[in-house]
Protein backbone atom coordinates (compact mmCIF):
# COMPACT_ATOMS: atom_id res chain seq x y z
CA UNK A 1 0.00 0.00 0.00
CA UNK A 2 1.54 3.30 -0.76
CA UNK A 3 0.51 6.58 1.02
CA UNK A 4 0.75 9.72 0.02
CA UNK A 5 0.24 12.92 2.16
CA UNK A 6 -0.28 16.32 0.79
CA UNK A 7 -0.42 19.61 3.26
CA UNK A 8 2.87 18.70 4.86
CA UNK A 9 3.04 21.95 7.08
CA UNK A 10 2.95 22.78 10.75
CA UNK A 11 0.17 20.12 11.67
CA UNK A 12 0.52 18.17 8.29
CA UNK A 13 4.14 17.89 8.30
CA UNK A 14 4.04 16.69 12.05
CA UNK A 15 1.31 14.28 11.12
CA UNK A 16 3.43 12.77 8.43
CA UNK A 17 6.50 12.61 10.38
CA UNK A 18 4.71 10.06 12.53
CA UNK A 19 3.51 8.02 10.07
CA UNK A 20 6.74 7.48 8.42
CA UNK A 21 7.51 5.25 11.99
CA UNK A 22 5.35 2.89 10.26
CA UNK A 23 4.83 3.95 6.79
CA UNK A 24 6.84 4.68 3.29
CA UNK A 25 5.12 7.85 2.82
CA UNK A 26 5.04 10.29 -0.76
CA UNK A 27 4.86 14.00 0.28
CA UNK A 28 3.58 16.96 -1.92
CA UNK A 29 3.26 20.61 -0.33
CA UNK A 30 3.47 23.55 -2.61
CA UNK A 31 6.36 25.10 0.06
CA UNK A 32 9.19 22.85 -0.98
CA UNK A 33 11.68 23.52 2.15
CA UNK A 34 8.26 21.99 4.28
CA UNK A 35 8.72 18.58 2.11
CA UNK A 36 12.40 18.73 2.37
CA UNK A 37 12.12 18.57 5.97
CA UNK A 38 10.36 15.18 5.33
CA UNK A 39 12.29 13.70 2.60
CA UNK A 40 15.76 13.85 5.03
CA UNK A 41 13.59 11.21 7.26
CA UNK A 42 12.97 9.08 4.41
CA UNK A 43 10.04 10.27 2.40
CA UNK A 44 9.47 10.62 -1.65
CA UNK A 45 8.78 14.21 -2.62
CA UNK A 46 6.46 14.33 -5.40
CA UNK A 47 6.74 16.72 -8.33
CA UNK A 48 3.45 17.56 -8.66
CA UNK A 49 -0.23 16.41 -7.23
CA UNK A 50 -0.41 14.51 -10.39
CA UNK A 51 2.11 12.15 -9.90
CA UNK A 52 1.40 11.67 -5.85
CA UNK A 53 -1.96 10.77 -6.54
CA UNK A 54 -1.26 8.49 -9.86
CA UNK A 55 1.12 6.50 -6.90
CA UNK A 56 -0.71 6.27 -4.03
CA UNK A 57 -3.66 3.77 -2.87
CA UNK A 58 -4.39 5.86 0.37
CA UNK A 59 -3.90 10.38 0.52
CA UNK A 60 -3.86 11.91 3.01
CA UNK A 61 -4.66 15.82 3.29
CA UNK A 62 -4.13 18.47 5.62
CA UNK A 63 -5.06 21.79 4.34
CA UNK A 64 -6.21 25.48 6.00
CA UNK A 65 -9.69 25.23 4.34
CA UNK A 66 -12.13 23.42 2.37
CA UNK A 67 -12.05 25.46 -0.61
CA UNK A 68 -8.48 24.70 -1.11
CA UNK A 69 -9.44 20.61 -0.45
CA UNK A 70 -11.63 21.32 -3.24
CA UNK A 71 -9.03 22.99 -5.41
CA UNK A 72 -6.50 19.81 -4.84
CA UNK A 73 -8.94 16.98 -5.46
CA UNK A 74 -10.91 19.39 -8.51
CA UNK A 75 -8.57 21.61 -9.39
CA UNK A 76 -6.55 22.18 -12.32
CA UNK A 77 -3.72 19.45 -12.15
CA UNK A 78 -5.04 17.97 -9.11
CA UNK A 79 -6.11 14.42 -7.79
CA UNK A 80 -8.93 13.44 -9.65
CA UNK A 81 -6.88 13.39 -13.17
CA UNK A 82 -5.17 10.91 -11.54
CA UNK A 83 -5.67 9.19 -8.74
CA UNK A 84 -7.25 5.07 -9.56
CA UNK A 85 -10.47 3.68 -8.97
CA UNK A 86 -10.69 2.29 -5.23
CA UNK A 87 -8.06 5.72 -4.30
CA UNK A 88 -9.14 6.51 -0.63
CA UNK A 89 -8.52 10.22 0.29
CA UNK A 90 -8.62 11.13 3.88
CA UNK A 91 -9.23 14.78 4.88
CA UNK A 92 -7.55 15.76 7.92
CA UNK A 93 -8.31 19.28 7.11
CA UNK A 94 -10.52 21.13 9.90
CA UNK A 95 -12.79 22.00 6.95
CA UNK A 96 -16.61 22.29 5.83
CA UNK A 97 -18.86 18.84 6.39
CA UNK A 98 -21.58 19.30 3.65
CA UNK A 99 -18.63 21.09 1.65
CA UNK A 100 -16.88 17.11 2.49
CA UNK A 101 -20.01 15.56 1.83
CA UNK A 102 -20.54 17.15 -1.79
CA UNK A 103 -17.01 16.41 -2.69
CA UNK A 104 -17.64 12.81 -1.23
CA UNK A 105 -20.50 12.27 -3.70
CA UNK A 106 -18.96 13.82 -6.73
CA UNK A 107 -15.95 11.33 -6.19
CA UNK A 108 -17.99 8.65 -5.75
CA UNK A 109 -18.93 8.61 -9.34
CA UNK A 110 -15.28 7.94 -9.99
CA UNK A 111 -15.47 5.08 -7.57
CA UNK A 112 -12.78 7.22 -5.46
CA UNK A 113 -13.39 7.78 -1.61
CA UNK A 114 -13.36 10.68 0.31
CA UNK A 115 -13.66 10.43 4.29
CA UNK A 116 -13.10 13.10 7.01
CA UNK A 117 -10.54 12.51 10.03
CA UNK A 118 -9.65 15.93 11.55
CA UNK A 119 -7.49 15.59 14.75
CA UNK A 120 -7.21 17.38 17.89
CA UNK A 121 -3.77 18.24 20.48
CA UNK A 122 -1.46 20.17 18.08
CA UNK A 123 1.90 19.33 16.71
CA UNK A 124 3.32 18.42 19.86
CA UNK A 125 0.90 15.34 20.33
CA UNK A 126 0.66 14.63 16.73
CA UNK A 127 4.78 13.79 17.21
CA UNK A 128 3.71 12.15 20.48
CA UNK A 129 1.38 10.15 19.33
CA UNK A 130 -1.65 11.35 21.42
CA UNK A 131 -3.82 13.14 18.90
CA UNK A 132 -7.68 12.84 19.04
CA UNK A 133 -8.71 11.70 15.60
CA UNK A 134 -12.22 12.15 14.98
CA UNK A 135 -13.76 10.03 11.76
CA UNK A 136 -16.46 10.55 9.17
CA UNK A 137 -16.80 7.72 7.33
CA UNK A 138 -19.22 4.16 6.42
CA UNK A 139 -18.35 1.22 7.88
CA UNK A 140 -16.11 -0.54 5.32
CA UNK A 141 -14.44 2.89 5.12
CA UNK A 142 -13.20 3.27 8.24
CA UNK A 143 -11.78 -0.04 8.34
CA UNK A 144 -9.74 0.23 5.36
CA UNK A 145 -8.83 3.57 7.46
CA UNK A 146 -8.06 2.13 11.15
CA UNK A 147 -4.50 0.69 10.56
CA UNK A 148 -3.65 4.20 9.06
CA UNK A 149 -4.56 6.28 11.56
CA UNK A 150 -3.43 4.02 14.09
CA UNK A 151 0.03 4.74 13.21
CA UNK A 152 -0.65 8.30 13.71
CA UNK A 153 -2.49 7.91 17.16
CA UNK A 154 -4.43 5.15 19.31
CA UNK A 155 -6.96 7.91 20.20
CA UNK A 156 -9.02 7.25 16.65
CA UNK A 157 -12.54 7.88 17.02
CA UNK A 158 -15.79 6.93 14.55
CA UNK A 159 -17.63 9.63 15.11
CA UNK A 160 -20.55 8.84 12.02
CA UNK A 161 -20.75 8.80 8.41
CA UNK A 162 -18.64 11.52 6.30
CA UNK A 163 -18.59 14.51 7.30
CA UNK A 164 -19.43 13.55 11.06
CA UNK A 165 -15.99 13.80 12.05
CA UNK A 166 -15.98 17.81 11.14
CA UNK A 167 -18.93 18.31 12.89
CA UNK A 168 -16.98 16.93 15.99
CA UNK A 169 -13.76 19.04 14.69
CA UNK A 170 -15.95 21.96 14.94
CA UNK A 171 -18.06 21.22 18.32
CA UNK A 172 -14.77 20.43 19.77
CA UNK A 173 -12.75 24.41 18.59
CA UNK A 174 -16.14 25.94 18.97
CA UNK A 175 -15.47 25.13 23.03
CA UNK A 176 -11.61 24.90 23.19
CA UNK A 177 -11.43 28.96 22.00
CA UNK A 178 -14.66 29.79 23.64
CA UNK A 179 -12.69 28.23 27.02
CA UNK A 180 -9.67 29.80 26.08
CA UNK A 181 -10.79 33.76 25.84
CA UNK A 182 -12.60 32.95 29.27
CA UNK A 183 -9.89 31.41 30.80
CA UNK A 184 -7.88 34.71 30.01
CA UNK A 185 -10.93 36.89 31.42
CA UNK A 186 -11.07 34.87 34.60
CA UNK A 187 -7.03 34.87 35.32
CA UNK A 188 -7.05 38.78 34.74
CA UNK A 189 -9.82 38.81 37.24
CA UNK A 190 -8.10 37.70 39.84
CA UNK A 191 -4.48 39.32 38.98
CA UNK A 192 -6.64 42.69 39.27
CA UNK A 193 -8.31 41.75 42.55
CA UNK A 194 -4.81 41.23 44.14
CA UNK A 195 -4.29 37.33 43.22
CA UNK A 196 -1.04 35.91 41.76
CA UNK A 197 -1.40 34.78 38.63
CA UNK A 198 0.13 31.58 39.05
CA UNK A 199 -1.42 30.82 42.21
CA UNK A 200 -4.64 31.42 40.37
CA UNK A 201 -4.23 29.06 37.96
CA UNK A 202 -3.00 26.24 40.59
CA UNK A 203 -6.05 27.05 42.42
CA UNK A 204 -8.33 26.39 39.30
CA UNK A 205 -6.78 23.30 38.55
CA UNK A 206 -8.11 21.69 41.54
CA UNK A 207 -11.49 23.69 41.35
CA UNK A 208 -14.43 23.52 38.94
CA UNK A 209 -13.13 25.64 36.60
CA UNK A 210 -10.45 23.25 35.68
CA UNK A 211 -9.62 22.96 31.86
CA UNK A 212 -7.49 21.58 29.54
CA UNK A 213 -6.40 25.19 28.42
CA UNK A 214 -5.70 26.03 31.85
CA UNK A 215 -3.18 22.69 32.76
CA UNK A 216 -1.63 22.57 29.10
CA UNK A 217 -1.36 25.95 27.88
CA UNK A 218 -2.39 28.81 30.41
CA UNK A 219 0.02 27.37 33.14
CA UNK A 220 3.20 25.97 31.62
CA UNK A 221 3.47 28.21 28.35
CA UNK A 222 1.20 31.61 28.83
CA UNK A 223 2.58 32.62 32.18
CA UNK A 224 5.97 32.76 30.88
CA UNK A 225 5.08 35.01 27.72
CA UNK A 226 5.13 32.13 25.65
CA UNK A 227 2.49 32.98 23.10
CA UNK A 228 3.01 31.60 19.67
CA UNK A 229 1.73 28.40 20.32
CA UNK A 230 -1.14 26.74 18.88
CA UNK A 231 -2.93 27.45 15.40
CA UNK A 232 -3.55 31.77 14.34
CA UNK A 233 -6.29 33.77 14.90
CA UNK A 234 -7.44 33.59 11.35
CA UNK A 235 -7.92 30.11 11.40
CA UNK A 236 -9.52 29.75 15.25
CA UNK A 237 -12.26 32.41 13.49
CA UNK A 238 -12.51 29.72 10.59
CA UNK A 239 -13.58 27.01 12.56
CA UNK A 240 -16.13 29.01 15.04
CA UNK A 241 -17.45 30.47 11.82
CA UNK A 242 -18.10 27.29 10.13
CA UNK A 243 -19.79 26.03 13.48
CA UNK A 244 -22.13 28.96 13.80
CA UNK A 245 -23.35 28.80 9.82
CA UNK A 246 -24.09 24.84 10.74
CA UNK A 247 -25.97 25.94 13.44
CA UNK A 248 -28.16 27.76 11.52
CA UNK A 249 -28.35 25.24 9.02
CA UNK A 250 -29.39 23.06 11.95
CA UNK A 251 -31.54 25.25 13.77
CA UNK A 252 -29.56 25.01 16.56
CA UNK A 253 -29.24 28.79 18.72
CA UNK A 254 -25.44 29.66 18.99
CA UNK A 255 -25.73 32.28 21.49
CA UNK A 256 -21.98 31.89 23.19
CA UNK A 257 -20.32 30.87 19.85
CA UNK A 258 -21.90 33.68 18.41
CA UNK A 259 -20.27 36.05 20.77
CA UNK A 260 -17.32 34.18 20.51
CA UNK A 261 -16.94 34.52 16.62
CA UNK A 262 -16.95 38.25 17.43
CA UNK A 263 -14.64 38.56 20.11
CA UNK A 264 -11.96 36.46 17.80
CA UNK A 265 -13.03 38.95 15.04
CA UNK A 266 -11.89 41.96 17.21
CA UNK A 267 -8.94 40.56 18.09
CA UNK A 268 -7.79 39.77 14.14
CA UNK A 269 -8.83 43.49 13.79
CA UNK A 270 -6.12 44.23 16.13
CA UNK A 271 -3.71 41.70 15.91
CA UNK A 272 -4.04 40.51 12.43
CA UNK A 273 -5.13 37.02 11.22
CA UNK A 274 -1.84 35.85 11.00
CA UNK A 275 -1.16 36.18 14.77
CA UNK A 276 -0.71 33.26 17.69
CA UNK A 277 -4.38 33.08 18.96
CA UNK A 278 -2.62 33.38 22.69
CA UNK A 279 -1.27 36.66 21.51
CA UNK A 280 -4.92 37.54 22.63
CA UNK A 281 -4.13 37.86 26.00
CA UNK A 282 -1.80 40.34 25.84
CA UNK A 283 -4.97 42.50 24.60
CA UNK A 284 -6.86 41.34 27.36
CA UNK A 285 -3.97 42.47 30.05
CA UNK A 286 -3.79 45.84 28.24
CA UNK A 287 -7.76 46.09 28.68
CA UNK A 288 -8.39 44.91 32.08
CA UNK A 289 -4.79 47.20 33.64
CA UNK A 290 -2.85 43.97 34.58
CA UNK A 291 0.00 41.75 33.48
CA UNK A 292 -0.63 38.27 33.79
CA UNK A 293 1.98 37.32 30.41
CA UNK A 294 5.34 38.99 32.09
CA UNK A 295 6.71 41.44 29.57
CA UNK A 296 9.88 41.18 27.79
CA UNK A 297 10.40 37.22 27.62
CA UNK A 298 10.66 35.55 24.20
CA UNK A 299 8.26 33.87 22.69
CA UNK A 300 8.05 30.32 20.42
CA UNK A 301 6.40 28.81 17.97
CA UNK A 302 5.22 24.88 17.83
CA UNK A 303 2.82 24.77 15.30
CA UNK A 304 -1.15 23.77 14.83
Amino acid sequence: MNIGYVGVGAMGGAIARRLLLTYKLLVYDLDESAMQHLTARGAVGCADLAELGARCDVILLCLPTSDQVRSVIFGQGGLVGAVRPGTLIIDQTSGDPNATRAMAAELAGSQVDLVDAPVSGGARAAEAGTLAIMVGAGAEQYGRLLPVLNAISPNVMHAGGVGAGQIMKLVNNLLSTAQRLLTFEGVALAAKNGVDPRRAVEILLVGGGRNSYLENIMGPLVLNGQLDTGFTLGLAHKDIRLACQLGIESDVPMFFGSLTRELYQTYISELGCDAKVDRAARVVDRLAGTRVVPAGQAAFGSGE
